[in-house]
């Protein structure tokens, strides 16, 4: 195969598809989430000839749908989870290493109150553990305030029953970007990522799974790819996948609504008590807010999850009982809503089970790794990989070195940053579209600006979102409208606003890349307004 060639630009994916069927593999995997990309980077950089399948967007189930944190397993803490605390609280000082610019590190305001769960000084000393466990900088670690210093730090937080409060360290991330820069890296370094192509049945010889049958849900073409090793990495769709009566997971969906920021104006993240004695989240993001997550058993669609209105109130009501403001559902302009696969624990709620991680091999071969936490995907991926090496006895395989791969080339980033920034700013970008931008793309901004540098034609602000499409299509594999304004840029929930207006920017662009009618873009945009009223309608 041809590596000169970028198979991870939309435009070669029929070229990619032919190739694949010529290539016997040491490893397919199947799931495009934060978890089958962990494992595919990891196998590639061990030696391995890697595919992965994933049956629609890169990251478009759970791994864009949730609360967008690299966390450190403070919670475990209240089961004496000490290790896994530990590996989690480790592990995000990894991950903020490798992709510093979609990492980024987060001050929460724990605030205290009289009728708590925990007290000052139970919270004070979970804390200090947390952060000798999670290995903390000594720059974040945590902070406890009086009363008055909480106040000043959240003036909205109501003060009724106010004892006093912590400040200690998350890390921010977006979780679909995190998902597309670990795939544009396995794609470098020799794996053929490919979204839209379902896994329809296993090919099976000798009693062992051997290859997959396979669907392009694109186009509707059928196709066969071959390897020595399956991996199930599904996530909700595990027990589909496997075809398991005895399904080893209960889902839990969790819902996040978003505000606009002047309806919620926040100083800080705040990581609070909801009305029933739950933890939730409330983060500020350039213009919008957004609040949650809810944690409740699902057992409906998997494929379209509504949102309902008792959700939203729910977390409406959690925010307007602690802050000193009145939340509508009116005010709520966007959301979203995914599932997390955990592994059955019988009598608990879902409240209750662990979001550990488990690895099963069926007798036909296939190695399922289920559960887990976007935190912990690099740790999964490696254990995972170790087991796909043992089974086949393949020693000429490396050890994991994903510890030290980076996701972004460059190493005075800041400097990048102040120069991406000075030419924007200076090119008619108000501050928020330019944090926003970087936000999204890190230093791969200035490959955006470059672009937009060729549109000599277009205002400098439309050449600019023009030039954010053509980058994507052409470097990250997006295949829709809805790809681009939902698992790679987000726009649907934190610039749901703009979104007519910048489908329309860059319809003639996306028309050409694609060599599409006008038609087939209607067909595109409607699916986009049909994604955009799921999460703006609540039943």
């Amino acid at each position: 195969m041809d590596r000169k060639i970028n198979f991870f630009s939309s435009k070669n994916r029929e070229r990619l598809k032919s190739q694949l069927t010529s290539i016997h593999f040491d490893l397919i995997v199947i799931g495009g989430g934060i978890t089958g990309s962990g494992i595919c980077l990891d196998a590639v950089t061990r030696g391995m000839k890697v595919c992965l399948i994933e049956m629609n967007d890169f990251a478009s189930g759970t791994s864009s749908k949730s609360t967008k944190l690299i966390h450190g397993g403070l919670r475990y803490l209240e089961h004496f989870k000490f290790n896994l605390v530990h590996e989690t609280g480790s592990e995000r000082a990894v991950l903020k290493r490798l992709a510093p610019s979609i990492v980024k590190s987060e001050k929460m305001l724990f605030p205290i109150k009289n009728n708590g769960k925990l007290n000052k000084l139970s919270i004070s000393i979970a804390l200090s553990v947390y952060d000798y466990l999670a290995g903390v900088r000594i720059k974040d670690k945590k902070q406890m305030l009086s009363k008055k210093e909480t106040e000043l730090k959240e003036p909205l937080l109501k003060t009724d029953g106010l004892n006093g409060g912590a400040i200690y360290s998350e890390y921010r991330t977006d979780d679909a970007r995190l998902t597309i820069e670990l795939l544009k890296k396995a794609n470098k370094m020799g794996a053929f990522p490919i979204n839209y192509i379902k896994a329809n049945e296993f090919i099976i010889k000798d009693d062992k799974v051997c290859g997959i049958n396979c669907l392009d849900t694109i186009n509707g073409d059928s196709f066969s790819l071959f390897s020595s090793t399956v991996v199930n990495a599904t996530g909700p769709w595990v027990d589909d996948t496997l075809k398991n009566e005895n399904n080893k997971l209960i889902l839990s969906k969790g819902v996040h609504i978003v505000v606009p920021y002047k309806k919620f104006p926040l100083k800080q993240s705040v990581y609070f008590d909801a009305i029933d004695n739950r933890m939730i989240f409330a983060i500020p993001r350039n213009n919008i807010t957004y609040i949650g997550t809810t944690d409740t058993k699902y057992s409906l669609d998997k494929n379209n999850i509504k949102i309902l209105k008792s959700e939203v109130k729910y977390l409406l009501e959690s925010v307007n009982n602690y802050f000193s403001i009145i939340l509508t559902i009116k005010d709520v302009v966007s959301s979203w809503s995914g599932l997390r696969p955990l592994i059955k624990e019988e009598g608990k709620k879902v409240t209750e089970i662990s979001r550990k991680d488990e690895i099963s091999v069926s007798d036909n071969g296939i190695i399922t790794i289920a559960g887990g936490k976007l935190t912990g995907y690099r740790k999964m991926a490696e254990r995972v990989v170790d087991i796909v090496i043992k089974a086949k006895n393949h020693k000429s395989f490396n050890k994991c070195i994903t510890s030290n791969i980076k996701l972004y080339k460059s190493e005075n980033l800041n400097e990048i940053k102040k120069e991406i920034f000075s030419y924007l700013l200076k090119n008619q970008h108000s501050k928020d579209q330019v944090v926003l931008l970087y936000d999204i793309y890190g230093e791969n901004v200035k490959e955006i600006i470059k672009i937009s540098k060729t549109l000599k034609s277009f205002s400098k602000v439309n050449a600019i979102i023009i030039s954010e499409f053509i980058y994507c299509f052409e470097n990250e594999m997006c295949q829709k409208l809805l790809d681009f304004f939902s698992q790679r840029t987000g726009r649907v929930y934190f610039e749901i606003e703009k979104v007519s207006d910048q489908v329309q920017i860059i319809k003639e662009a996306y028309k050409k890349l694609k060599g599409i009618s006008e038609k087939e873009f209607d067909l595109e945009r409607v699916e986009l307004k049909s994604y955009i009223n799921s999460i703006t309608t609540f039943i």
